[in-house]
């Protein structure tokens, strides 16, 4: 399946001979990419290659490079050492260590995530590569859901909720704008030796801080108390007259393009879904519902 991308080789700088097939192995996971654990003189590589979806869900992948490579350089993820565009895959350092679950985030272990996050969000874009990064818009991200959606023969109960729901996340939190990974979930993270990795930069986009850390308080399910006091740790002293506000759009922005992502993927049922669009259009500013 790969042999195309192996017999590249020479290119990679990395080996004085063709890998082997037991230097190659599948490594699980991965829903927009295929990864492959390379060996190649006694040290571990990941071979990425893109997957065919990447149009239908909207990932620019050379923003993702350019993205990813700022983000190495934060030392907020291993750098790509080579990179086919044509052939569709990238080579970078694998990282030993373990893949978070939701259980393992613990209050500390999200203080860390959210630090993390804060210093991504930080990150001033050199101006030889702000055109490269895409500003996310969260309706025009759900209208490609939402077209899967219609092409999978969505039922029409859940299409109605469309134009109502696109109007109500159409609405920035605030007029912060910085760059943002868009899926800091517990999966995209690998713990070794206490530091911590963020991989998977392919939905990373200009946006709003409060996306990024709305998406991981929701994956790790942390009750309103224990919210408020992470928060009040990273964000103290950041917090405007209209922060509430601000705070309850981005969790809605969020939770609505995580329902639509589940649902064009066919991880979640109909009767699911339409369960979650239900309860955001219900709890959608009354101008909106």
């Amino acid at each position: 399946m790969i042999d195309h991308i192996l017999a590249d080789w020479p290119l990679w700088g990395l080996s004085t001979s063709a890998p082997a097939a037991n230097q190659v192995r599948s490594l699980p996971g991965g829903l927009t990419n295929h990864c492959f654990l390379l060996t190649l003189n006694g040290a571990d590589y990941v071979l990425r290659v893109e997957g065919r979806n990447s149009a239908a869900l909207d990932i620019n992948r050379n923003a993702e490079f350019a993205i990813h490579q700022m983000a190495a350089d934060l030392q907020l993820t291993p750098p790509v050492l080579f990179r086919s565009a044509e052939k569709h895959y990238w080579i970078r350092p694998y990282i030993h260590g373990r893949t978070l679950r939701s259980q393992d985030l613990t209050p500390p272990v999200l203080k860390q995530m959210l630090q993390q996050l804060h210093a991504l969000h930080q990150l001033t874009l050199p101006a030889d590569i702000q055109h490269a990064v895409p500003r996310l818009s969260i309706t025009d991200k759900a209208s490609y859901y939402w077209n899967m959606l219609a092409a999978q023969g969505i039922s029409h109960q859940i299409l109605n909720m469309r134009a109502r729901l696109q109007q109500a996340m159409s609405v920035m939190p605030d007029e912060r704008l910085c760059l943002c990974h868009m899926d800091p979930l517990p999966a995209n993270w690998i713990e070794q030796d206490g530091t911590l990795t963020l991989l998977d930069w392919e939905y990373a986009a200009l946006g709003h801080p409060l996306w990024d850390i709305a998406a991981l308080l929701q994956a790790a399910n942390v009750n309103a108390q224990e919210q408020q006091h992470l928060l009040q740790e990273v964000i103290a002293g950041k917090k405007n007259k209209g922060w509430d506000q601000s705070w309850q759009q981005a969790n809605r922005q969020m939770q609505y393009l995580t329902a639509l992502w589940y649902g064009a993927q066919g991880m979640w049922s109909a009767r699911e879904l339409q369960a979650s669009l239900s309860a955001l259009l219900n709890d959608a500013p009354a101008a909106y519902s």
